[in-house]
């Protein structure tokens, strides 16, 4: 009997699921093995940031004794936190009736900052979440995104250029400590001896 061409193709694909079950069997491995940074080797990773990250990792007992993963955790925490806050101090604002010429504009503004803001809180959250369940990548493209936030929040301003510094030194702080979190979440899977 003549083999049909749907015979045919269900054989090849069986040979392959067969062909290519022996290379999962011999436990291939799926991830590059994790790298591990000290506090201060992460930190000079993070360039113009190195103060700024040895200073806020610093404030955290359990970063001292962190593997790489630690460190990036505690670093998007802190890029969290700090977002969190500027979130709060955003609300306080729009709600101030004491700022000067607050027009329009300047309402606009300050909503779609918080907005962004709330935007970001969640997506750093999320980038914790990703730390601790392996999603390296994840996490680093959420940070990132975290940050846009933040740029595009100071970007408003140029709407309202009399009051552009209302968030500026904030913005930055936020926008940096991202950079941080960014850099040293990079590092999980990069070999300190592989760079130098």
């Amino acid at each position: 009997m003549a083999s049909s061409p749907y015979h045919a193709a269900v054989g090849v694909a069986v040979l392959a699921i067969l062909l290519a079950a022996p290379a999962a069997e011999a436990g291939a491995p799926t991830a590059a093995p994790l790298a591990t940074y000290s506090l201060e080797d992460a930190c000079k990773k993070t360039g113009p940031h190195y103060g700024l990250c040895i200073a806020t990792l610093s404030a955290d007992r359990s970063a001292k004794s962190s593997d790489t993963v630690g460190l990036a955790r505690v670093a998007v925490l802190a890029a969290q936190k700090n977002a969190s806050e500027t979130a709060t101090y955003l609300s306080s604002i729009y709600d101030d009736d004491s700022i000067e010429k607050k027009t329009v504009q300047l309402q606009q503004c300050l909503e779609d900052c918080s907005e962004r803001y709330e935007a970001a809180v969640e997506q750093l959250t999320d980038a914790t979440v990703a730390l601790d369940t392996g999603g390296y990548e994840e996490a680093m493209a959420l940070v990132a995104a975290g940050q846009a936030e933040v740029k595009m929040c100071q970007r408003g301003f140029k709407a309202v250029p009399q009051h552009r510094n209302i968030l500026t030194l904030r913005n930055r702080e936020v926008d940096q400590l991202c950079s941080i979190a960014f850099t040293i979440t990079k590092l999980i899977r990069v070999s300190p001896s592989a760079e130098e």
